[in-house]
């Protein structure tokens, strides 16, 4: 059966949740088989075209001032969003220093540090975020507090999570919980904490080539912690 998708997304809350309610209803979707569909991502794709969105990479909210992101229950880490770290260039500089090589020779740095790892903590001193490593010196990603504020109050004041089971070529959204009154003051403490992970995901193009390729550095939490970087709940289940 041919999926209609809305022509525009929600002007309103209301409308907005009024789509989501007919989306949980609706069942199991048969996906379409089309490239944008393919790979970990379609689910995520089909649930922002059944939402009427045209969204990509920016610092803005989806919907009407939400947020919306899709998740399983396999899901281990949502990624809320995405900012490389300072200063210009840093990121080279910690693939050829923290790196380690991959099964190509190419120096790679892909880790999760959720406020303190085996390598590496997150330090949270006044204006400044930092990565520092727990052996050694050096140069050292930072963020400042307002660069990391200001995403978040333009992205993420409201959530909404919408968890799916897919199966086979089906895919079926069984309940959203959506999240108001985002903890501005204390989000950034929640990164020294280890409430909210920082990933790092980057690698040499060719083995000791000057290329980089970056996946982006992201800020990412688990599905069970969104609750404690807000103040309201609501969930929606049929």
């Amino acid at each position: 059966m041919t999926i209609e998708f809305p022509s525009r997304s929600p002007d309103t809350k209301k409308q907005l949740f009024e789509r989501l309610r007919m989306i949980l209803r609706h069942g199991p979707y048969e996906m379409p088989k089309t490239s944008r569909y393919g790979g970990h991502g379609g689910p995520g794709c089909l649930l922002e075209d059944l939402f009427g969105l045209k969204v990509g990479s920016q610092d803005i909210a989806d919907s009407v001032g939400w947020e919306i992101k899709y998740y399983t229950k396999k899901t281990n880490l949502i990624t809320l969003f995405h900012r490389e770290a300072m200063p210009e260039g840093i990121m080279r500089i910690i693939v050829r220093k923290w790196g380690w090589r991959d099964d190509k020779g190419r120096m790679s740095f892909r880790h999760t540090i959720a406020g303190k790892s085996d390598r590496y903590k997150v330090e949270v001193d006044g204006e400044w975020i930092r990565v520092l490593p727990l052996k050694g010196n050096g140069v050292v990603p930072y963020w400042t507090r307002n660069d990391l504020l200001n995403i978040i109050g333009s992205k993420l004041r409201r959530l909404m999570l919408v968890k799916g089971e897919k199966k086979g070529q089906t895919i079926t959204f069984k309940l959203a919980d959506c999240y108001e009154n985002l903890y501005m003051d204390s989000f950034v403490e929640e990164l020294e904490r280890g409430t909210v992970c920082i990933d790092f995901d980057a690698r040499e193009m060719k083995a000791d080539s000057p290329g980089l390729r970056n996946h982006g550095t992201k800020f990412r939490v688990h599905p069970d912690n969104v609750h404690r970087l807000y103040m309201k709940k609501e969930r929606f289940v049929v």
